[in-house]
């Protein structure tokens, strides 16, 4: 998912001036993508809410005394030696990884190394928090906070805005039509060399199995570089549509117009489409990754399997054509659930867990 070239809007480039009172500045990586936006929910919410000075960036440089938060593992790797980390109280977050994978053993060993320069280790999800206390960070340091979700934005559409957004993406009327909106290919161009981590190989197979019972199955793609993913349908015979959208804002018509979400990932720090589709009355069907298994209870609000579990996914996409009542139940829990993930109510948690404990230490 991608961010709008509008948000440029909403976060400083500035070098940010000195404070007497402590303050908040999250770092940013102003790539043109979700980590973006939520720097501006957590810190747009908590200045709202609690009045604390905030500001997005993306450099710490000659900042000092003040909370500095690392948005992701690499942009607190890109810090961690610098002498702006030593004179303010860091927070870091790490949505996912795992020692046992090349791509993250190093930064994750050289994270752990320096620890001492970190007063805040941020998780979105149980799994990584279970990792980290499995090699050796110390309890006192990690806080577990979920992604939040916009909940002004992201709502049920009514049943005639759904058939207006079906027609406008291309979407047959009389199709099952299932969501995947998550980047799964190498780079930033036609994606034909896979993402593996995100399992875009496990859900090319679950929609061919799918498909094979139900050929009113259709499949909106989003996102760039999902040519491997295209790729695999059209060998498979599965229509579909690919829409790519760089605004943000336009997100939620993808999710008016489809009727299940599917997820095949191996790895995941969130994703945010677990909460955008239950915000949207949509029924999440997805493997146990990431924050899907700390938000989504099995049969009640959503349906999950394990990773590398294609049949499990196509089963669970069967149930919810063949089952209507069941979509109707995920979709009325999962309404009820995504309550608890509204921004409002996570940036607060942000602030209470993260921030306040350790502006003592500034005054």
């Amino acid at each position: 998912m991608t961010i709008s070239r509008g948000i440029r809007s909403l976060l400083s480039l500035a070098m940010p001036r000195l404070r007497h009172q402590p303050a908040l500045y999250f770092v940013a990586p102003f790539v043109n993508w979700v980590l973006d936006w939520e720097a501006h929910y957590i810190t747009r919410n908590i200045r709202e809410q609690f009045a604390m000075e905030t500001q997005v960036v993306r450099s710490a440089r000659g900042i000092s005394r003040q909370i500095l938060h690392y948005s992701s593992l690499w942009d607190t790797l890109a810090n961690l030696d610098a002498k702006h980390t030593r004179q303010n109280t860091v927070v870091a977050t790490v949505f996912h990884g795992n020692k046992e994978a090349p791509d993250f053993a190093e930064p994750i060993e050289k994270v752990l190394a320096k620890l001492h320069l970190i007063a805040r280790l941020h998780v979105s999800c149980k799994i990584m928090e279970d990792r980290f206390l499995q090699w050796g960070a110390p309890k006192e340091k990690l806080v577990r906070i979920p992604l939040g979700v916009d909940l002004e934005r992201f709502k049920p559409a009514s049943p005639e805005d759904r058939l207006a957004r079906r027609r406008e993406l291309g979407i047959p009327a009389d199709a099952f039509c299932i969501g995947s909106f998550q980047k799964d290919g190498q780079g930033m161009a036609d994606g034909l060399v896979p993402k593996l981590i995100k399992g875009p190989d496990v859900l090319i197979e679950a929609l061919k199995q799918v498909h094979a019972r139900h050929k009113n199955l259709f499949v909106l793609l989003s996102a760039p570089a999902r040519g491997y993913v295209k790729q695999g349908l059209v060998s498979a015979g599965v229509p579909y549509v690919h829409v790519v959208e760089e605004d943000f804002h336009r997100i939620p018509r993808l999710f008016d117009g489809i009727d299940a979400y599917l997820m095949a990932s191996r790895e995941e720090g969130g994703p945010k489409g677990v909460l955008e589709a239950l915000a949207s009355g949509v029924p999440f069907v997805g493997t146990r990754v990431g924050l899907a298994p700390d938000v989504v209870t099995h049969g009640q609000d959503g349906l999950l399997t394990d990773i590398e579990d294609p049949a499990g996914l196509a089963a669970g996409i069967e149930r919810l054509i063949e089952e209507p009542g069941l979509r109707q139940q995920l979709v009325a829990n999962g309404l009820e659930r995504i309550k608890h993930y509204g921004w409002p109510v996570i940036a607060a948690r942000y602030y209470r867990e993260l921030y306040e404990p350790l502006l003592p230490v500034l005054k």
